[in-house]
This record gives C-alpha cells, sequence and structure tokens, in this order.
C-alpha cells in the first residue's frame, strides 16, 4: 500500500476517532479556559444530579434497545464533514457508518475487534476494503494507530458518556425541543486535568491531553440530549485546537429498530500490511 493509500487511511481513523473524546488528538490547542458554556433560559431541577447517574441510566436503557440510528456533522479543524450509520449493543459495540470528507467517501464496519475501512481509492486492484485486527499489537501500522483505532470501538454516545462520567459536571440543564421530540438538555465541563490522569485508563491520546493542558486549557464543553425513555438524541462537543475548533454534533434515531452489521465481501478485502 503506497503513501497515498495510508494517507486516506489515516485520514479516515481520524474522522473516526473524532466521534469521541480522542478528537483532541493532534495540533496545537488553543490558549485559555474554554468552560461549558450555559444554555439560555432557566435550569430545570435535573433528573439526575450526577453524570455518573446520567450515564448508568443511558446504559442501562441503550442495553435493553440494543440499536440505534445516527446521523452526524462535525469540522476537523476546518475540514468539514458529514456521515451517518447505526450501532448495536451487546457485549462489544459493534457499528457500520459512511462519511463524507474532503478526500470522498469513507465507510467504515466495525465488528467485535475487527474494523473495515474503504477508502475512496482502491488499496489493491480489486480491493478498496481494508482490514484491522485491533487486537494485533504486534502491526507496527495498528500500534501507530493504536488509540484512535481503539477509539473507533467506543464511538457510540453510551461509550462517550462512560468515558467522561468521572472528569466532567453538569454545569446546567434544560428542557428543548429536539427533531420533534421533548429532551432534557445537560451542559458538561470536561475537567482537562482529571482528563489527563485517567487518558491512559480511558484508552485516549495521553499526549493530545497533556497538550491542552500545557496551553492553559482548563476545560471545554459538551452537551447531551436525552429524552423521557432515558435515551440520548443529541450529542455536541467543541474542542479547542490550532486556534480553530473541533466541533461534532450526531443525533440519534430508531432505538429498537433491528439492524445487522457484516464483514464486506472476503474479495474485496486487502489485509493491512505487516510494515
Amino acid at each position: 500500500m503506497g503513501f497515498f493509500g495510508k494517507s486516506r487511511l489515516l485520514a479516515a481513523v481520524a474522522v473516526a476517532a473524532a466521534l469521541t473524546l480522542t478528537g483532541c488528538g493532534g495540533g496545537t490547542a488553543q490558549s485559555g479556559d474554554n468552560a461549558a458554556s450555559q444554555p439560555n433560559g432557566e435550569a430545570k431541577k435535573s433528573a439526575f444530579d450526577t453524570l455518573r447517574g446520567l450515564t448508568d441510566a443511558v446504559k442501562a436503557k441503550s442495553s435493553s434497545v440494543k440499536s440505534a440510528h445516527f446521523t452526524l456533522t462535525g469540522d476537523l479543524a476546518g475540514q468539514s464533514m458529514t456521515g451517518e450509520g447505526d450501532f448495536t449493543f451487546g457485549g462489544t459495540a459493534n457499528m457500520q457508518m459512511s462519511m463524507k470528507t474532503r478526500e470522498g467517501h469513507v465507510s467504515l464496519r466495525l465488528l467485535d475487534s475487527v474494523m473495515y475501512i474503504k477508502t475512496p481509492a482502491e488499496i489493491e486492484p480489486g480491493k478498496s476494503w481494508l482490514k484491522f485486527d485491533l487486537n494485533d499489537k504486534d502491526n507496527p501500522l495498528v500500534a501507530m494507530l493504536g488509540k484512535s483505532l481503539d477509539s473507533a470501538r467506543q464511538a457510540d454516545p453510551t461509550a462517550t458518556l462512560e468515558r467522561i462520567a468521572d472528569v466532567s459536571e453538569i454545569t446546567a440543564v434544560k428542557t428543548e425541543e429536539v427533531n420533534g421530540q421533548s429532551t432534557t438538555r445537560y451542559t458538561l465541563a470536561v475537567d482537562v486535568t482529571k482528563l489527563g490522569m485517567k487518558a491512559s485508563e480511558l484508552g485516549m491520546d495521553e499526549a493530545a491531553v497533556a497538550q491542552l493542558g500545557t496551553a492553559g486549557v482548563k476545560s471545554f464543553p459538551a452537551d447531551i440530549w436525552i429524552n423521557g425513555d432515558d435515551l440520548p438524541v443529541r450529542y455536541a462537543m467543541e474542542i479547542p485546537l490550532s486556534g480553530k475548533k473541533v466541533t461534532m454534533k450526531a443525533d440519534y434515531t430508531d432505538w429498537g429498530k433491528p439492524v445487522e452489521i457484516v464483514a464486506p465481501p472476503a474479495d474485496e478485502v486487502a489485509e493491512l500490511p505487516a510494515g
């Protein structure tokens, strides 16, 4: 696989990683305290006084409904992207999604510990899918991309909440309508110091988190909208980066609708080279 192919691969992995808080990786963080902004209007009394309580409720409910569809939009420090896909929840969360980026259309499928990425150009003649075994730590490229690949395994709203539950606090609560549903919007402040102390445990890029702290960023904002069934309807986050911002918004629908996620045809899949 040539350099051009690797460049597209890296772009695809970066987009996948941006679905979680590891999206803060790369570049230079913007200086200053970026505390979460407050929603307009009076906050109502929260059904959950702590983020851990909210996280546990969402996790329990999503485990029972088993699946969800999502659409997303984002800006990765000046590079816009859109996409959509599905999650299934079980012992391990599986995922499929397609994205439109500056590089072209990228598709990802995640089944257990195996990730498949389809790039805009063929990797080998007749093969446009690349297969990663996320457990193959002996492969130099997997090791190099390690935490970004691992983060893509957790690109679902319940995993995102789980990752930040002990390093964030609820700063405001408000009732809002989203996509025709009445929801409770929780505005969060993610504490960069606490995040740095738990980055390795959370499978995040320690250097990227440390970079935020070095630049003087004390916290950054995130918001999650929860419906009356304790299911996420929307998640949004914003991280300062190189004088710009990494932003991501995902909307979740069709909770509980049957979804089938399968591997691409074997004859269209190239193996990740060892070197």
